[in-house]
């Protein structure tokens, strides 16, 4: 005779055992992006308290399952998908893959990082031209570029490596703290050392740094 009932309970074992898995994975996901989301909230001059989300509790052991009930295969793939927001980076992004590529290793950052610069800075518009006359795809100042030994940065590839070698430079004197980095690039170096080497409170500069982490944070996430 089938006993029905333990093929049941068996079935219900198998399908609590894979949700605790996936909420074990989503809780570990969810905890290391909280210092990033944290940060975010600083720079935009926001007084958040950050609060996890409980996770849903399992099925009590009471509860009863038919024999047909069976694990979705695919509800990470989904939870993932529902909970990771896409790249924002603009289709042009892609014919410059290999510039950022081969630039930011040389100077050890994340090409993920370069691009989000790009695209906060000039949408991947490699004629773009500031007020304040920045110009190419790192919106930056031919003063800049000559101080890193680059000339004729509107050309893509020289603008790529002036920006990186400029945001390495960064990097290096505010010891890889991307905030600051960024910031410095927005506003100067010297900005950020006339506030004790915090955030300055310029708009446009908290502006600048929260758009560019979070083209960063969408790419990583995906």
């Amino acid at each position: 005779m089938i006993n029905y009932k333990a093929n049941a309970c068996s079935g219900a074992t198998v399908i609590k055992a894979s949700l605790t898995i996936i909420l074990i994975i989503l809780l570990a996901s969810i905890g290391a992006n909280l210092e990033h989301k944290a940060r975010l909230a600083l720079v935009e001059g926001e007084q958040l308290i950050l609060v996890a989300e409980a996770p849903q509790t399992p099925p009590p052991a009471t509860q009863t399952f038919t024999a047909e009930l069976k694990p979705n295969p695919y509800i990470l793939d989904q939870i993932k998908e529902q909970t990771h927001q896409k790249p924002l980076f603009d289709k042009k992004s892609a014919r410059y893959e290999a510039m950022i590529e081969d630039a930011a290793r040389l100077h050890r950052i994340s090409p993920a990082l370069v691009k989000a610069v790009i695209q906060a800075e000039s949408r991947f518009d490699y004629q773009a031209v500031s007020a304040q006359g920045a110009v190419g795809l790192m919106q930056i100042l031919p003063s800049t570029a000559r101080s890193v030994g680059v000339h004729s940065p509107l050309e893509p590839k020289n603008n790529i490596t002036a920006g990186v070698r400029y945001l390495k430079q960064l990097l290096d004197e505010f010891r890889d703290d991307e905030y600051l980095a960024l910031a410095a690039y927005n506003c100067g170096p010297e900005a950020i050392k006339r506030y004790g080497g915090k955030m300055p409170p310029f708009r446009e500069t908290r502006s600048f740094v929260t758009q560019v982490m979070r083209y960063y944070q969408s790419h990583i996430e995906s």
